[in-house]
């Protein structure tokens, strides 16, 4: 036999011959021990041994059903040990699996707390605002269902996520993103309006829905203004004032102080006078009325003109706010960890 299987098989064949299914066991035929032997010698040992063999055949394969049964019933055992612990271990894989997810989710946002309360630079910053995305997108679902249950029925989908809604370029610019992209922010959808009944509902439903995040917004608030000092003592200390020459002279290289209006008032002392410059050209189009290919062209070539002007000393200040970081985290450890607690019960096994 090639199996298990197969010697099964082949002992209920034996079993149903020796124990058949509709009749009683085969009486055994005993020898006749009482009425002796009528010859001896051989032939008699020979009629005895046949005679023995006559009852001990069905007992012989009773025996052998029997051990192919009880190797059936270890094999069963064995079989059914080796598929719990199979299925024990595949259980102990995937709730691995689960916990690694776990573990990675949750190292993902808490990074996302870092970036949204204490971002030290331009792609920390914008990599963070998604944390406020993700709030929005979910106190969404929950307004609905609010107004749902008023008799109003809005979509619970939120808008993809878009930087225009959040981007900082004048004290954490995202120099690779405007680089890649081209325009400062990403063009600003509209907002949905209602009637004023149904506003009235919606105004209503938000507020409500919004109660759960309170917490976490405020105690992020408190971080947020604390690491913002820190933010403004580097961008105003003497190592970032150091390059403003050079991003005046990079400025003067591309028309400064020519001005949509005319020319500038004054010369650039600080980065924000940079910013407010380069962006008048912009808005100033924006309120004559230019075309959307001219607004585009006019983004895509003063958004180069704010990346090689802006990157000098912008890279300085981030280095300075990447070293400063680490250390204020660490004195504000406790709140950190209180932040990452409750981003993780409001937005923990949420998609990213």
């Amino acid at each position: 036999m090639n199996s298990a299987d197969e010697r099964l098989r082949a002992a209920a064949r034996d079993a149903v011959r020796v124990f058949p299914p509709d009749g009683d066991l085969p009486p055994l035929r005993l020898p006749d021990l009482t009425g002796g032997y009528r010859r001896s010698g051989v032939r008699t040992a020979a009629s005895r041994i046949g005679r023995a063999r006559v009852w001990l055949a069905p007992i012989a394969a009773a025996a052998a059903v029997a051990l192919v049964i009880a190797g059936a019933v270890v094999l069963h055992h064995s079989t059914t040990r080796a598929a719990a612990a199979a299925s024990g271990l595949a259980r102990q894989r995937a709730n691995a699996r689960l916990a690694a997810a776990q573990k990675r989710q949750r190292r993902a946002l808490d990074a996302l707390v870092v970036a949204a309360f204490t971002p030290a630079t331009g792609p920390q910053y914008d990599l963070g605002s998604k944390l406020t995305w993700m709030i929005d997108a979910q106190q969404l679902s929950a307004t609905a269902r609010c107004m749902a249950a008023s008799g109003y029925h809005i979509s619970d989908q939120p808008a993809p996520f878009n930087l225009a809604m959040f981007a900082n370029n004048t004290q954490m610019p995202d120099l690779p993103r405007i680089a890649r992209t081209h325009e400062f922010v990403a063009p600003v959808a509209t907002g949905a309006s209602y009637p004023k009944a149904e506003q009235k509902v919606f105004n209503t439903c938000q507020a409500k829905t919004g109660v759960p995040y309170q917490q976490l917004m405020t105690a992020g608030e408190t971080l947020d203004n604390s690491w913002w000092q820190v933010v403004s003592r580097v961008q105003a200390s003497a190592q970032v004032q150091a390059a403003i020459p050079a991003l005046a002279t990079c400025a003067a290289r591309y028309g400064f102080p020519s001005y949509p209006y005319g020319n500038a008032s004054g010369p650039i002392t600080s980065f924000s006078d940079f910013m407010t410059w380069v962006a008048g050209f912009l808005d100033g189009a924006g309120s004559r009325g230019a075309s959307t290919s001219t607004l585009q062209s006019l983004d895509r070539h003063w958004s180069a003109v704010f990346v090689t002007c802006a990157r000098p000393i912008v890279g300085v200040w981030q280095r300075m706010q990447l070293a400063a970081q680490p250390g204020f985290l660490g004195r504000h450890a406790g709140q950190v960890r209180k932040l990452d607690d409750l981003a993780w019960q409001l937005l923990g096994h949420q998609p990213r």
